[in-house]
């Protein structure tokens, strides 16, 4: 499990390192925020790059949500290089965030709240530089892919600032999906799998009280709330993919054409759950991320 976690952190630092490049530029054209409380919880805290020549204008906003199955990673796997030069080569603002990790007293719809007052106090920098930062893209991998898609739909009309697009890469918009819980799934050993979705979805259940979860799960699940009002959404996910079913893209894909919604779904014929595999469509999502920024948070 720890090998894999490690393999998409490194996945997620070369997917956004090609996308945007690295160099260093002395004189920063940024203001930058290391280690930003939002919150009080210890991991309440976020990395935020604005741009200086956005003042008295408005203001697009990047922000990353880090993977790590809802009980580990961090905002460093999206390096801060990666941060400062979206945020001075694109115009827009670009953040990393961390967030409260799943227990018994912590499920996913309270990382909604970390996103909501993570996006509020970002607003506050904006407007305390006269910047209007009112449209965010919501990116990430894996559980980060799923809090970026629960919070962009279940979120429409309540965030903070409008949800202009969402890039999911591998993640998870059903959690009842049989394959999660079946034996070809990596996470589905000595029950590990019950416990880490009874404590995502808040409610505690086992392989025999499975069926009793379904409303549960579906409550946490980004699928149940689409809708024709979603934003446009990139969608990446390995056709190998043994930790998060490859049937959870195709869910969603569907989902959103039956209502309209403007989306693109990159599957990879030959990848896992890393994406390392198939570097054709890895630059056709790098293209397809730049041209998302370009007509939804550059204007």
């Amino acid at each position: 499990m720890l090998k894999k976690i490690f393999s998409f952190f490194m996945a997620i630092f070369a997917f956004f390192a090609s996308l945007f490049g690295f160099g260093g530029n002395k004189n920063s054209k940024c203001y930058i925020y290391s280690d930003l409380k939002y919150g009080t919880e210890e991991r309440q805290t976020l990395d935020l790059y604005v741009p200086k020549s956005a003042g008295g204008k408005s203001c697009g906003l990047a922000l990353f949500i880090h993977g790590g199955a809802w009980i580990s990673g961090d905002k460093s796997s999206f390096s801060k290089d990666t941060l400062k030069n979206i945020c001075e080569n694109m115009g827009v603002a670009a953040a990393a965030m961390n967030y409260r990790y799943i227990s018994d007293s912590v499920s996913v719809h309270d990382i909604m709240d970390d996103i909501d007052s993570a996006l509020k106090a970002i607003r506050v920098i904006g407007n305390e530089k006269d910047i209007s930062i009112n449209r965010v893209m919501l990116s990430g991998y894996s559980a980060g892919a799923h809090l970026s898609l629960l919070y962009g739909y279940s979120h429409i009309t309540s965030a903070p600032m409008k949800i202009a697009c969402i890039v999911s890469n591998c993640g998870p918009t059903d959690l009842a999906d049989p394959q999660f819980y079946s034996a070809n799934s990596s996470l589905a050993s000595h029950d590990f799998i019950y416990d880490l979705m009874s404590k995502a979805c808040g409610y505690r259940f086992n392989k025999s009280t499975f069926g009793k979860a379904s409303a549960a799960l579906a409550k946490a699940s980004p699928l149940t709330y689409v809708t024709s009002s979603c934003p446009p959404t990139i969608i990446t996910h390995g056709k190998n993919d043994t930790t998060v079913p490859y049937s959870n893209a195709v869910a969603l894909d569907a989902a959103l054409s039956a209502v309209g919604v403007k989306h693109d779904f990159i599957s990879y014929p030959n990848s896992d759950h890393s994406l390392a595999n198939d570097p054709d469509c890895q630059k056709k999502a790098d293209e397809l991320i730049n041209n998302y920024v370009l007509a939804y948070l550059v204007k």
